[in-house]
């Protein structure tokens, strides 16, 4: 059964993450404008009607309940940092992506417990940028994130059966036989830091580490089989 993520405002961001989510999540579009409504509906993808401004309409969406992650991406400043700051407290694990335009804003949907917080702006002069000085690397991570490509970015989160349990990364070569590319690891004792593979330290993965890893489907699958 595919996770839910929801959607709150169907605008030019929002209808962009349903088509890149859409092959692997239930997609609910959450809007309190008609229009936004309309076409989300046109587009094949549930919808529900409503602000968010109170705790029941949340729950009503399965806030707590069946939704993996929360989208705050309406034109609305205000409500996307109410709902994030109602979201968090009906559900501590929830995962709320939303966006700001300066960082006094993204202060304040941290704080208010936003899990990631993007800048639109900051993202398009960045794409503008690597489009600029590494268009092949850009033309991958589209292929890989947005196409139908088989290739996929995904995370191994490790448990204490993991044969990779105690393992330094360097000493990690079984990937090398599913033909998957590890491009760094989540360290837990450190904060959730990020170490790219790139780097060169040799950190040891532990228990809670969540490795992060490129390949085709069918060869994930068989990696995380073997390794646990």
């Amino acid at each position: 059964m595919k996770k839910t993520i929801a959607i709150y405002g169907f605008t030019t961001l929002g209808s962009k993450i349903a088509v890149a989510v859409s092959e692997k999540y239930k997609i609910l579009v959450v809007s309190y404008d008609d229009e936004e409504i309309s076409e989300a509906q046109e587009l094949g993808y549930e919808t529900y009607k409503s602000t968010l401004l109170n705790d029941d309409e949340l729950i009503n969406i399965g806030i707590s309940k069946n939704v993996d992650s929360l989208f705050c991406v309406s034109k609305s400043n205000k409500n996307n940092l109410f709902i994030t700051l109602s979201a968090r407290n009906l559900d501590k694990n929830l995962k709320i992506i939303t966006t700001s335009k300066t960082k006094a804003e993204a202060k304040k949907l941290i704080i208010a417990g936003a899990t990631k917080v993007l800048n639109p702006n900051e993202l398009g002069a960045l794409r503008i940028y690597r489009y600029m000085t590494k268009p092949l690397l850009l033309k991958v991570l589209d292929e890989i994130l947005f196409s139908k490509s088989d290739l996929n970015i995904s995370e191994l989160y490790i448990n204490k059966k993991s044969k990779l349990n105690g393992v330094f990364f360097k000493d990690i070569t079984i990937h090398k036989q599913y033909n998957i590319l590890l491009i760094g690891i989540m360290d837990k004792e450190l904060g959730d830091k990020f170490i790219f593979n790139t780097k060169g330290i040799n950190h040891k993965i532990d228990e809670g580490d969540i490795l992060v890893v490129v390949g085709k489907n069918c060869d994930l699958e068989k990696f995380y089989r073997h390794v646990g």
